[in-house]
């Protein structure tokens, strides 16, 4: 595992808190799977989704101008 130092504004350390309860993390110590979460749901969003649809594509599955 590679550390990083980042520093965070206040709103962002605000809405980690908001989204470490919501997701059922510790009160405390939570910046890093927050963070890990984060990344792997917009990687899916970004990235996984464009893999799904060529896929999809490739099987014949979907039409080609979704």
């Amino acid at each position: 595992m590679k550390q990083i130092s980042i520093q965070i504004t206040d709103e962002t350390a605000r809405q980690m808190a908001v989204l470490a309860e919501r997701w059922g993390l510790p009160g405390q110590r939570h910046n890093t799977p927050v963070i890990e979460r984060a990344i792997a749901t917009i990687f899916m969003l970004e990235i996984g989704y464009e893999e799904y649809i060529r896929r999809l594509r490739e099987m014949g599955a979907v039409e080609e101008d979704l």
